[in-house]
């Protein structure tokens, strides 16, 4: 049989399974699938590692997400009700535990310290190695071992961990022959994944002085001979067991009993206040200021348990828009959420987050910079509009006459007639009018590019002879007519001021036109800055599927435009959200200054 250097995870596994000891440390075969709360632990781990190295918690953030996302699907043994999500979302929980109520160790003589010796165990040679997550000098001659645990619970502190006093002694041991320093304890830090209902810290300390150990060390060295000398014998035979009781809570109390050696019940708990004053960290930002605006974007999304890489980063004239890949298993309903936060990191207006973007494996992250207006330098022919440049610094253009009605919808300043008058000063052979009861700012375009309607009555009067005009073209079957082109800017305001019967009437003409004129070469465009369900009515919004969305005060509004949110979070002056014809999805576009002007 081969030689064989003991751990203490070697050891439990031994004294609990004896095939599958044989399995993993004889014939060398690791083909168990691990559980969540492992991968979840190793990260944790990973991500404690590089914090006590003095690395940004950002950046030990990341080390842990990484630890995951290195750990295939097939290697892991979910569950019922496990998922890479959840992993991601208790390692989250548990990072942001740690980074709260773990202190700020000094003088650290060694993290994540690999030691292994052969040590002297009643006359017999016994090699033994251990992995330590923190040694650290007390400064009085002494030092002190620390290691980490994930727990569901903490120890029962009425009776004893026997898988820690047999760690602590061996750690003692190895730590004392590398250091040629005394260890005057070890402290395994408990770390609850759920939290407590008194809002009481959730590490709590199981603590094993050097004395309490070397109570139990007849018993324990013992044991640990017993393994060594069994299974170093070229004869020694396996069994499997086939129940864990046989291996019982108090199975070394036993063992002790027959040896003729006694253990006791030794070790002492500690819990620290929630953010005590030896935790230096938590007064840290966990974004540095300092950083690039990418640093500080994979920051803030490591604090969330998001991990991933920046492909990409494209400049356009309202935004900077960040191509994230994200790591497996991450949901993009996780990321969406995220605007404000990242809006918060980076001291920006308004972060707005395409997940994904639509066609790519990517999410795009906007961020607004100082907003200019884009000069449109082509001036389209005919019934083609350049609606303005998008955030890839592609000029998006459409086709009065292949579209479909367009509705617009943006609050006061937002761009909407700056827009407007753009379409009606890019299209040619049209035959256009604007109504406009505001008479503002339409009224100088009055006989030049269009006609412009002021009066609530000239307004209903032409609506209805559009609609005669329409049914006139169906019954004769006119094809290729002159163009029709209906604007009309601020619809709420001029249904407001019709009575019941005029406004019943209007609206039905309106949505005859909406359903059928397209057909007859009439196109409508309706605006308003009041996107609300009692302006917008469903059959209005259902026949008008071209919609511009500039900045509108609320979520609630930019879904009654264009089924989703993202309008609210726009910057104005012609920034919008445009989904053209036969699009799926909408996209972010700045509006061309004045064409024509």
């Amino acid at each position: 049989m081969q030689d064989i250097v003991l751990s203490h995870s070697a050891i439990m596994c031994f004294l609990n399974n004896q095939i599958q000891f044989k399995k993993r440390y004889i014939a060398r075969v690791y083909d168990d699938p691990m559980n969540p709360s492992m991968v979840v632990g190793s990260a944790i781990h990973k991500m404690i590692e590089l914090r006590l190295k003095g690395e940004p918690i950002e950046k030990a953030m990341q080390a842990g997400i990484e630890e995951i996302d290195n750990v295939a699907d097939y290697e892991i043994e979910y569950g019922k009700t496990g998922s890479r999500e959840k992993m991601l979302k208790d390692y989250e929980a548990l990072a942001k535990t740690v980074i709260a109520e773990l202190p700020a160790y000094t003088n650290l003589v060694a993290i994540e310290a690999k030691l292994q010796a052969d040590v002297s165990i009643s006359g017999k040679k016994v090699p033994l190695k251990g992995k330590i997550d923190l040694v650290r000098d007390l400064g009085d001659g002494t030092l002190e071992i620390r290691d980490w645990k994930t727990v569901i619970s903490y120890s029962n502190e009425n009776t004893e961990n026997y898988k820690y006093v047999f760690q602590a002694w061996i750690y003692t041991l190895l730590a004392e022959l590398e250091y040629g320093k005394p260890i005057t304890r070890v402290v395994f830090d408990e770390i609850k994944k759920s939290v407590n209902r008194d809002n009481s810290p959730q590490i709590k300390s199981y603590v094993l002085t050097r004395e309490q150990i070397m109570e139990a060390n007849d018993t324990v060295g013992r044991i640990v001979k017993d393994v060594y000398t069994y299974v170093s014998d070229p004869e020694a035979k396996y069994f499997p067991n086939p129940s864990d009781l046989l291996n019982g809570a108090r199975s070394v109390e036993i063992y002790a009993q027959i040896a003729g050696t006694t253990i006791r019940t030794v070790h002492a708990t500690e819990q620290k206040a929630k953010f005590s004053p030896v935790n230096t960290v938590v007064a840290e930002n966990i974004v540095e200021s300092n950083g690039t605006e990418t640093e500080r974007i994979m920051a803030n999304l490591a604090e969330f348990g998001i991990g991933g890489k920046i492909d990409e980063v494209v400049s356009s004239h309202a935004v900077e828009t960040y191509k994230l890949r994200p790591n497996r298993g991450v949901p993009m309903s996780k990321i969406a959420k995220l605007g404000d936060d990242l809006a918060l990191a980076l001291g920006s207006e308004a972060v707005r987050i395409i997940a994904p973007i639509y066609g790519t494996q990517t999410v795009g992250i906007e961020v607004p910079k100082e907003q200019t207006f884009p000069v449109c330098s082509e001036h389209s022919k005919g019934t083609i509009v350049p609606i303005g440049i998008d955030t890839q610094n592609q000029v998006i253009y459409d086709n009065i006459a292949k579209m479909p009605h367009m509705l617009i919808g943006g609050q006061t300043g937002s761009g909407k007639s700056v827009f407007i008058k753009n379409i009606i000063n890019s299209i040619e052979g049209c035959d256009v009018s604007v109504v406009d009861c505001k008479m503002i700012d339409f009224i100088d375009l009055d006989g030049k590019n269009c006609d412009v309607l002021t009066e609530r009555d000239e307004a209903i009067a032409y609506v209805s002879h559009l609609v005669r005009l329409m049914d006139q073209r169906y019954q004769k079957r006119v094809k290729n007519g002159k163009r029709k082109v209906l604007i009309i800017d601020e619809y709420a305001d001029l249904i407001m001021g019709l009575g019941r019967d005029e406004h019943k009437e209007f609206e039905q003409n309106l949505c005859r036109l909406l359903q059928k004129a397209r057909a007859a070469d009439i196109n409508v465009i309706i605006a308003t800055q009041r996107p609300s369900a009692d302006i917008v009515s469903p059959i209005i919004k259902a026949n008008c599927p071209v919609k511009a969305c500039l900045r509108v005060s609320t979520a609630r509004n930019s879904e009654i435009v264009l089924d989703e949110a993202g309008g609210e979070k726009l910057l104005g002056k012609g920034d919008m959200l445009y989904l053209g014809s036969g699009k799926i999805k909408p996209v972010r576009v700045q509006c061309f200054a004045p064409i024509g002007e």
